[in-house]
């Protein structure tokens, strides 16, 4: 990581680095819950690659430096998760983007799925996800904010590079970029003929949360090293 973004006391997003303009939620967050100082560090990003340095300043950030760009990492790491019980999707969410993760997909209700949302919540469920991710990227520096797709049927995950997660799978991380996470029980086995791959993530049964993280992890520090 850059040195300056991994030193900056705080790190936004906004439209334009060469000239940030904060959101009020933004703002608030700065000088109310961080309490920045004048003069403090703030890098800022506008989510595509691009971003600059900047100062503290009474309620706002003044840009001091050059705008930066950084190539998209390649290839595009995806992870797709079945919900699941309680509030721990939001902490899966949370951690995929600090591990590394590009595109976050969420799945409809699989066979052996326990959450299944109603209609009505849908698009503020997905609503949160993207304020979790925002604030996930804002707190791992990242200048590529991740994408959030769902809810996605699982027969869309098949073809190269894409893997269920399975124990007993041979499948090896040099071919894997889309991992796909199942529900508290796992796939059925009509579900598994759907991967022309399986990855297994390690001699433990994992709950789903942590089955994500653990291939997010593995896939990002053989990818990005």
């Amino acid at each position: 990581m850059n040195e300056e973004l991994r030193h900056s006391s705080a790190h936004v997003f906004v439209d334009d680095p060469s000239a940030p303009v904060l959101t009020s939620d933004d703002a608030h967050h700065l000088s109310a819950v961080l309490r920045l100082q004048d003069g403090e560090s703030v890098s800022c990003s506008d989510g595509r690659g691009a971003w600059a340095m900047g100062e503290w300043k009474g309620k706002g950030v003044v840009p001091v430096g050059e705008v930066h760009f950084e190539k998209l990492p390649q290839p595009e790491l995806v992870v797709a998760i079945a919900p699941i019980k309680g509030d721990r999707t939001d902490l899966v969410v949370e951690k995929l983007v600090e591990i590394g993760i590009d595109r976050i997909c969420i799945l409809q209700p699989v066979e052996r799925s326990v959450v299944r949302w109603q209609s009505s919540k849908i698009d503020q469920i997905m609503k949160r996800y993207s304020r979790i991710i925002r604030a996930g990227a804002m707190q791992s520096r990242r200048v590529f904010l991740p994408m959030l797709e769902g809810p996605i049927p699982l027969a869309r995950f098949t073809g190269a590079g894409v893997a269920f997660a399975e124990p007993g799978g041979n499948a090896q991380l040099e071919d894997v970029s889309t991992l796909v996470i199942g529900p508290e029980g796992g796939f059925s086995p009509n579900e598994l003929l759907l991967a022309q791959a399986h990855l297994d993530l390690g001699p433990s049964i994992l709950r789903a949360e942590t089955a994500a993280m653990v291939g997010a992890a593995r896939m990002v520090a053989h990818w990005r090293r």
